[in-house]
């Protein structure tokens, strides 16, 4: 992907983030870009293929940064902390209206980015969980790779549900007792320990 295609799939995520995938025409990226929509079709066939390219970048995009941000980590549960943190924000910036119009309009992309998502998440919490066992700050008998797809299954039914309202799936108590609960579910009293720690120093 060139850096002019990077700029106009970027702009395009911004416009389909705010007013939803289904009401942003071509018309409409090529005037927020300043640029004829002669010269946004040299670079993109058709909406669907501008549609994919927007949408891979952000989630490329999220696992750098997050990748970025767990690199500086002391440890495990630090890195668990930022991990929380991290999904924490993408919740409070999350489209719904451009995720209803992927489902609806772009199954097949719709499909495609889920199962990138679940890779990616799971990927991430595996690792973590085999960092936190080699550290001594998670118990060693669990089983890692249940323990990263029932993490998985909480993020996926936690965006998912109607028990919780917007406003507390928000708050910033929701995203404290998650990470406590999880934390005190798997970690050893060292793990805990640094839990406490970390909660207290951040606060």
């Amino acid at each position: 992907m060139t850096t002019e295609q990077m700029d106009i799939a970027r702009k395009a995520k911004e416009l389909y983030f705010r007013y939803g995938i289904k009401s942003v025409t071509m018309d409409d990226v090529a005037r927020e870009l300043g640029i004829s929509k002669k010269t946004l079709y040299q670079h993109y066939s058709d909406k669907a293929e501008l549609v994919e390219a927007s949408v891979l970048q952000e989630l490329a995009g999220a696992e750098k940064t997050i990748e970025a941000l767990i690199a500086d980590c002391a440890d495990a549960i630090d890195e668990m902390l930022v991990i929380h943190k991290f999904m924490d924000k993408m919740a409070r910036t999350h489209s719904y209206a451009a995720e209803y119009d992927l489902k609806k309009y772009y199954p097949a992309l719709y499909s495609k980015v889920i199962k990138v998502k679940r890779d990616s998440i799971y990927s991430i919490w595996k690792s973590n969980m085999e960092k936190g066992k080699q550290s001594g700050h998670y118990r060693m008998e669990l089983n890692t790779e249940i323990i990263a797809k029932m993490n998985l299954l909480r993020v996926e039914s936690t965006m998912d549900t109607c028990i919780l309202t917007t406003e507390e799936l928000l708050s910033q108590d929701f995203f404290t007792e998650m990470f406590i609960y999880h934390i005190r579910g798997i970690g050893t009293p060292k793990g805990i320990s640094r839990m406490e720690e970390l909660l207290i120093l951040k606060q």
